[in-house]
């Protein structure tokens, strides 16, 4: 692989602008380097810009041979260069002038307080002396004789002053995980420079009190965000997103005979790790915690992630809720010792994907089940219609596949197939299964006109018939079973 440097920054480490453009190269997997400068000797800088700007940060594009600095006030042109660049999607055009607003405030406000306190402190995180005489005679051009010592004098005051200023953001993060929203936007890491530099000098914190702030910035500092979802996982998340209530104890999924019968025979022992991909209503994820072991339950829908925990605490269980997409495993390589997902991959944009995802996070003798209906491998046609039909009812579905398709699968991830077993499993009531996914009345004519005017010979695989006069059918589910030896 090729790990040559795309972007070089200049920087001062410590610097408000600075740090949220190295930590978003840093999240981005765009490959950088990083120039420290001398505190406050921006020479570099302005011989790289030929003296057009002697202010940080500024970046070198070394594909495309660009330099970029901010050209004017509030332009954000360096972040901006590395979300083209990194696709991060952190100035949403709906969110413009939102965003536009807080960061101002952030970059203004809550800047012009915080970096008074960290100056205060100068002493204390400057290592030289040749640093010492550029700070104190770059600080006094600008603020004036004895600013440091003023600063020093006063610094409890400044700190209240600053800590006011960032309140309202603590207010803000009880209501949403971000800034702006469910996911990060350069808001986020703006406001995320501004608090580093405070922090920078080792002495000050923020308040305990502040809870969701301390969370909010660890989790920027470390790059933990939700996954960009593709088309097909952003329909998932909206479909389920509405449908979330409809998943709760009364669901057909709250009846975990199946996983029983899958998990038991491999006898894990209480406190193994356990991950649960696609969690939905959150049946498997508490399951499994009912056994003992320590379950981490993950979809890339917050609705869904909230009935699993709801339902986790009406039982009395610890289930740990994570979100991000099936195909994209925010952990480690060898991090449980079971990965499950039931009747979910027929949703997802790359089910190859999400196998190989569960078999680097597997620890080596760790277990993989997957519970999904599928096609069967000898009924191409009969398996074109039921997906034909399962579009229609539900519009994120994408396809069931074929058993053969996860054999090949877990073969290709480096799993051996222990099981894989079909099951007919009943479907009592089309229109209960039609109100569950909440079909539009136009696609509810077409899918009961598919029903009645469906080829005998599928309707013979699916066993489609009328009982109390309702429309049943028996849909092929599949339960494997893979270990990583």
């Amino acid at each position: 692989m090729n790990n040559e440097p795309r972007i070089r920054l200049y920087q001062y480490a410590h610097s408000p602008y600075c740090i949220p453009i190295e930590w978003m190269l840093r999240h981005s997997g765009v490959p950088y380097e990083v120039v420290n400068l001398n505190i406050c000797e921006p020479s570099p800088v302005v011989m790289l810009t030929k003296g057009q700007y002697y202010q940080v940060p500024v970046i070198e594009d070394l594909l495309s041979r660009e330099t970029i600095w901010e050209q004017a006030e509030g332009g954000q042109d360096v972040a901006r260069h590395i979300d083209m660049i990194a696709q991060l999607k952190l100035f949403p055009q709906n969110q413009a002038g939102l965003q536009q607003v807080i960061t101002h405030y952030i970059e203004n406000d809550c800047e012009g307080a915080g970096f008074r306190i960290g100056d205060a402190y100068w002493e204390s995180w400057i290592k030289t002396d040749l640093e010492r005489g550029l700070f104190r005679r770059h600080k006094e051009r600008k603020f004036g004789a004895g600013c440091l010592e003023l600063w020093k004098r006063d610094v409890l005051e400044l700190t209240a002053e600053f800590i006011r200023k960032i309140k309202p953001f603590e207010q803000r993060l009880t209501q949403t995980p971000f800034l702006l929203g469910d996911r990060q936007t350069y808001a986020d890491y703006a406001l995320a420079g501004v608090i580093g530099n405070y922090l920078y000098c080792g002495v000050t914190s923020l308040p305990s009190d502040f809870v969701m702030l301390n969370a909010w910035y660890e989790k920027v500092k470390k790059g933990e965000f939700p996954k960009t979802l593709d088309e097909i996982q952003s329909a998932s998340a909206e479909q389920f997103g509405k449908q979330s209530e409809r998943y709760g104890k009364d669901h057909i999924l709250a009846n975990v005979a199946d996983v029983e019968a899958a998990i038991k025979p491999l006898n894990i022992k209480p406190g193994r790790k356990a991950l649960d991909v696609a969690t939905g209503g959150g049946h498997t994820a508490v399951y499994l915690a009912s056994q003992g072991l320590d379950v981490t339950a993950s979809d890339i829908t917050p609705a869904m992630l909230q009935r699993t925990g709801e339902l986790a605490a009406e039982r009395g269980v610890t289930v740990t809720l994570k979100e991000h997409p099936a195909e994209a495993l925010p952990y480690e390589d060898a991090t449980f010792d079971i990965v499950t997902c039931r009747v979910a991959p027929h949703h997802f944009s790359d089910p190859q994907k999400f196998v190989a995802e569960s078999s680097r996070v597997l620890k080596m003798y760790g277990h993989f089940v997957v519970i999904d209906g599928v096609v069967l491998d000898d009924h191409p046609e009969a398996g074109d219609w039921l997906n034909e039909l399962e579009k229609l009812r539900d519009p994120s579905h994408v396809k069931l596949r074929r058993p053969r398709d996860w054999k090949q699968w877990c073969q290709l991830a480096g799993l051996t197939v222990a099981k894989c077993e079909l099951q007919s499993l009943k479907m009592p009531d089309i229109n209960w299964y039609l109100e569950v996914a909440n079909t539009t009345e136009e696609n509810r004519k077409k899918v009961l006109e598919m029903v009645a005017r469906v080829p005998s010979f599928i309707r013979e695989v699916y066993r489609i018939g009328q009982e109390d006069g309702k429309i049943v059918w028996y849909w092929p589910r599949m339960t494997l079973v893979a270990g990583k030896v």
